[in-house]
């Protein structure tokens, strides 16, 4: 008896030793790949590139990008932008995104909206999100990043 006894409490000790450390993932931040993918443009282009994310505060420029921009419709009809925004510093960020939806003339359908802030703590991702008012005037979106201050 005391043998089992003996042999179930070293056994719990073993189990508590192996009990896995949780592992954090921080996203990889390749700013060199990310630069290369990007668009940049020094002088205002007279034409946006529409489905993308454009950061337009160049404090950020090698911070943060965004990452897995999406766009779907909703069950009501309207369309919900999605846009990963990795923090690629050692230190958390403030930032602000606002979308503007366009039609299929590539015409503004509803006004801009307003700006939405989010905080991502150093080398982590949040999620920006954004739905239009409209449904089948919608086509095309922008979404415009900015560091806060």
């Amino acid at each position: 008896m005391r043998f089992k006894s003996s042999a179930a409490t070293a056994l719990l000790l073993l189990l508590g030793a192996c009990s896995p450390t949780p592992m954090v993932v921080s996203p990889v931040c390749n700013m060199g790949a990310v630069d290369d993918q990007r668009q940049l443009q020094e002088v205002p282009s007279l034409e946006t590139p529409m489905n993308s994310v454009n950061i337009t505060d160049k404090s950020i420029i090698n911070k943060m990008f965004a990452n897995n921009v999406t766009a779907r419709r909703t069950a009501t009809g309207t369309v919900e932008v999605i846009a990963q925004i990795i923090n690629c510093t050692d230190y958390p960020l403030v930032a602000e995104a606002r979308t503007q939806f366009y039609d299929t003339g590539k015409v503004p359908s509803e006004p801009v909206s307003a700006w939405k802030r989010f905080h991502l703590p150093a080398k982590t991702s949040n999620a920006y999100r954004e739905s239009s008012i409209g449904t089948r005037s919608v086509e095309y979106y922008t979404v415009e990043m900015r560091e806060t201050k």
